[in-house]
C-alpha cells in the first residue's frame, strides 16, 4: 500500500497535437482536439494519479487497482484494497496507484473508480490499461463524452442521500 497524496496545480493537461516526441522533436500533424478532459489519468515516474481538471470539487473518490497476467494457460486475476479521497478541488491530483517499474512489466494493470460530486452524485469509471500500467487516459471529457479506453456507468445515490435539488435556471 502506498501513502496518500494530493498535488494542486502540479499536473496539466497538454492536448496531443501540441505535445513533443519522446526525442523532443515536434509530433507528427494531426488534426487538433479542443476538448478539455475533465478526469483523466496521468502516470508521473512510478506514480499514477486522477486529475480533477472539471468546475467542481469531487466529494469523495474512492479508487482500486485492478490486473491479471496469463501464465501459459492460466490466468490471474486481483483487485487491490482501494484508496478513499474527500474534497478534492479543481486542478488537484490524488495519487490512486503505485507501480513498479520492473515487477509490473508482465501485468495488465487497469484502475476502477468510484466518485461523488454535485453533478455527478454516483459515478463509476473503469479504465483497463496497458502492460505495465496506465501512462494516460482520459476518463471523461468536459462535453460529457467518456474516454476512448474508458467506461462509465450511473451508481444509484448512497444511503442517505437525495438526489441533488435543482439549482437556480435548471428546468
Amino acid at each position: 500500500m502506498f501513502e496518500p497524496k494530493l498535488l494542486v496545480d502540479e499536473i496539466q493537461w497538454i492536448p496531443v497535437h501540441q505535445r513533443r516526441s519522446h526525442f523532443g522533436g515536434p509530433m507528427p500533424p494531426r488534426k487538433p482536439d479542443v476538448r478539455l478532459p475533465a478526469l483523466w489519468l496521468r502516470r508521473s515516474g512510478s506514480e499514477l494519479y486522477l486529475v480533477n481538471h472539471s468546475a467542481e470539487t469531487l466529494h469523495e473518490v474512492y479508487a482500486s487497482s485492478t490486473g491479471f497476467v496469463t501464465l501459459d494457460d492460466t490466468t490471474s486475476s486481483w483487485a487491490s484494497q482501494g484508496v478513499c479521497y474527500r474534497d478534492v478541488p479543481h486542478n488537484a491530483a490524488v495519487k490512486v496507484d503505485e507501480y513498479d517499474d520492473f515487477y509490473d512489466l508482465d501485468y495488465v494493470l487497469g484502475m476502477h473508480i468510484r466518485l461523488r460530486s454535485p453533478s455527478h452524485p454516483g459515478l463509476q469509471l473503469e479504465c483497463i490499461g496497458d502492460k505495465g500500467g496506465i501512462e494516460e487516459a482520459v476518463l471523461l471529457w468536459c462535453n460529457g463524452e467518456v474516454g476512448k479506453d474508458a467506461r462509465a456507468s450511473c451508481l444509484p445515490p448512497a444511503t442517505g442521500e437525495t438526489e441533488r435539488d435543482p439549482q437556480p435556471g435548471e428546468g
